[in-house]
């Protein structure tokens, strides 16, 4: 069968219209991918370019490890069922499902036995003699399906296929593709803006907006982790309930003060990954329930497990097996639903404050102004940064941000002190700020060695994409920091360890102090501007030959062969005219003392300054007008030779602001 990567897809039309911007994924053999989101969003569009029916704009498709941005739709072996089923209308079941094989020059027989074969799986043996116009929607459905099977394709291609079937069929439909798949165990790739087939068929979804990846996860994932508001409020039937709100930490617990005026009090061990900056109180963030952790409150409910607020009744709908109640935060019936210009803004605006929606059981009864107390699950709330719209608590969190100390050569938080590395000269030799804010990167924290001390609290396993990373929570000084690892846990929970800082990655903000005493991170990137050029050579033989370069300051690098592929895959000749930017990290250089003649696969550069953060040291290295930063323990004005992993190598068109790979 096939796995399928994408790395930094685009489509752009008209060089400025971006249907998909930066899509990235690696699709392992045998998934059922799902794409989803409104109309509009490129869904189908990365799928056609999947299909080959869209040309990529920028960005590497590979289909089991090879390249197939320039293959022709008819040679990646995909099969693509449409939404339309786009049968042939004067051809029988047969002759439809046969027609891709007769034209390859499949020997009769064996188009004979896979037709059968297939028509056998979908249960369309009886209808092979029929045309197109004979049969319902959802037998030219599986006919379509079934013209699919026959090629024994790598991946199927399933671009919205149920949306023109009724509800019911579509449902059952549902369910044969679900076990196709399982019986072929092929590659699946599905569109559809669903999301109740989004989340009953896919093995992973891929929720898509404005033509960005929002979130790729499981079903599971997606609905209880959702990364940001917008991924909240699409995953979910009926849809997330929205109310603005503000946080603060009280002691051991965390006051959620609604703008509609009702207020929620929380174990702060329940929030415990929000950041201490939303607890001010004055943070604006969105607080998300979803309808199923709201229920009309009964007596002797757990105030710990449950916070009791008022609602108003404005809609109820019985739904036999639930009742869905619509309604409003506090005792008040809202005024009547804005109308003319802006009606649908204002009213969404509306909704955003206090409109909530209530799953109750069947027999409960409820009217239209009705005020209940509503249960509202303490376990299960969600919040979001008003303005980023993005998740404040993460699955991994990012960072930490804690109040610190910084100056007279000492970072100190958290009752930890910290001697300050050689390369942050400038702040050590401040005089103390009194109010700091350090902002420090789960993975900045380094276990089982240095000065600090900590406890594990909790050690949590979390595998994503293939990839396996350890959370801990630990205390230090009485605060809650995270700490994230590559690999299974190296510590249990209750063990008391030392840690350090990298100081290379942290951030301090002063308040009062002067303008050098915060700290910066190093940038995890540099960029150097350049081009792509050529030269015509004579090699050994005398034959002409061409040498393919990458330059920078007219400076040319040997382009390694991959790379020099994937620029022609991608761009063609073009490449030659557009204006790049090349992007790496530091830890891709490697830098040696320049001596004898240039080498044709390192760039030259003269050493600025040395950076020395304790466990590491850098230098800041100047080619031409530019400059790099990488690990090198030299001096200042020596000469040094940079050579730059091209496998880790970022291509960027200059003038568009496009991945090219």
């Amino acid at each position: 069968m096939a796995s399928l990567s994408l790395k930094h897809i685009y489509k752009v039309y008209d060089d400025t219209t971006k249907a998909v911007n930066d899509f990235n994924m690696e699709i392992a053999d045998k998934e059922f991918i799902v794409f989803v989101g409104p109309s509009g969003c490129g869904k189908s569009t990365t799928l056609r370019m999947i299909a080959g029916l869209e040309d990529i704009s920028a960005g590497e498709l590979r289909i089991d490890d090879v390249i197939v941005n320039d293959v022709e739709p008819g040679d990646r072996n995909i099969a693509m069922v449409f939404q339309n089923y786009a049968l042939y209308p004067h051809m029988t079941v047969y002759e439809n499902m046969a027609f891709a094989l007769k034209t390859a020059k499949v020997p009769k027989d064996i188009i004979h036995q896979k037709v059968t074969e297939a028509a056998r799986i979908l249960g369309i043996t009886d209808y092979l003699e029929r045309k197109p116009k004979a049969l319902s929607g959802g037998q030219r459905q599986r006919v379509a399906l079934g013209r699919a099977i026959v090629r024994n394709p790598k991946v199927f291609l399933l671009d919205e296929p149920l949306s023109n079937l009724d509800a019911k069929l579509r449902a059952a439909m549902r369910a044969e593709i679900i076990g196709l798949h399982e019986r072929l165990g092929t590659t699946f790739i599905y569109v559809t803006h669903d999301q109740v087939e989004a989340m009953t068929m896919g093995s992973r979804i891929v929720v898509m907006r404005g033509g960005f990846v929002q979130q790729i996860d499981t079903p599971k994932n997606l609905y209880n982790h959702p990364a940001n508001l917008f991924v909240a409020g699409f995953i979910g039937t009926p849809r997330m309930n929205f109310w603005d709100a503000t946080l603060k930490k009280e002691g051991e617990t965390v006051r959620i003060r609604l703008d509609s005026g009702s207020e929620l009090v929380v174990d702060g061990n329940t929030l415990n990954r929000v950041q201490s900056r939303y607890m001010d109180g004055r943070h604006p963030v969105t607080l998300g329930v979803r309808p199923d952790d709201v229920l009309p409150w009964r007596e002797g409910m757990n105030t710990t497990e449950w916070a009791k607020l008022p609602a108003t009744v404005t809609v109820v709908e019985a739904l036999g097996g639930e009742t869905l109640i619509y309604g409003h935060l506090g005792v008040a019936i809202p005024d009547d639903p804005p109308v003319g210009a802006g009606a649908e803004e204002e009213a969404g605006k509306a909704a955003g404050r206090d409109t909530v929606i209530i799953k109750a059981p069947a027999e409960f009864e409820a009217h239209r102004g009705d005020v209940l107390d509503i249960a509202v699950s303490l376990r299960k709330l969600h919040l979001f940064d008003r303005e980023t719209e993005n998740s404040i608590i993460p699955v991994v969190p990012i960072e930490n941000v804690c109040a610190c100390t910084l100056g007279n050569g000492f970072l100190i938080f958290a009752s930890q002190r910290f001697s300050l590395p050689p390369a942050l000269g400038k702040a050590a030799k401040e005089k103390a700020a009194p109010s700091a804010a350090l902002t420090l990167p789960t993975g900045a924290l380094l276990l089982g060695t240095g000065s600090g001390r900590a406890k594990v609290e909790e050690a949590e396993i979390i595998r994503s994409e293939g990839v396996t990373k350890t959370l801990y929570r630990l205390t230090v000084g009485g605060e809650t920091v995270f700490a994230a690892e590559s690999g299974e846990p190296r510590f249990r929970v209750g063990d008391a360890l030392p840690f350090d800082l990298d100081f290379s990655r942290i951030t301090v903000e002063t308040a009062g102090g002067p303008p050098s005493s915060g700290i910066t991170p190093l940038p995890v990137e540099n960029r150097l501007n350049g081009r792509f050029t050529k030269e015509k050579e004579t090699d050994g033989k005398g034959r002409k030959v061409y040498r393919f370069y990458l330059e920078v300051e007219d400076l040319p690098v040997a382009a390694d062969e991959e790379l020099r592929e994937k620029l022609f895959s991608c761009k063609g000749t073009a490449i030659f005219r557009t204006p790049l930017s090349y992007r790496f990290p530091p830890h891709a250089v490697t830098v040696s003392p320049r001596s004898g003649n240039a080498d044709a696969r390192c760039l030259p550069g003269r050493v600025t300054e040395t950076l020395d953060y304790g466990r590491t040291i850098y230098a800041r290295i100047t080619v031409g007008n530019q400059s790099v930063i990488a690990p090198y323990d030299g001096r200042a004005g020596e000469t040094v030779n940079i050579a730059i992993d091209q496998s880790k190598l970022t291509v960027v068109d200059a003038e568009a602001d496009i991945i090219i790979v």
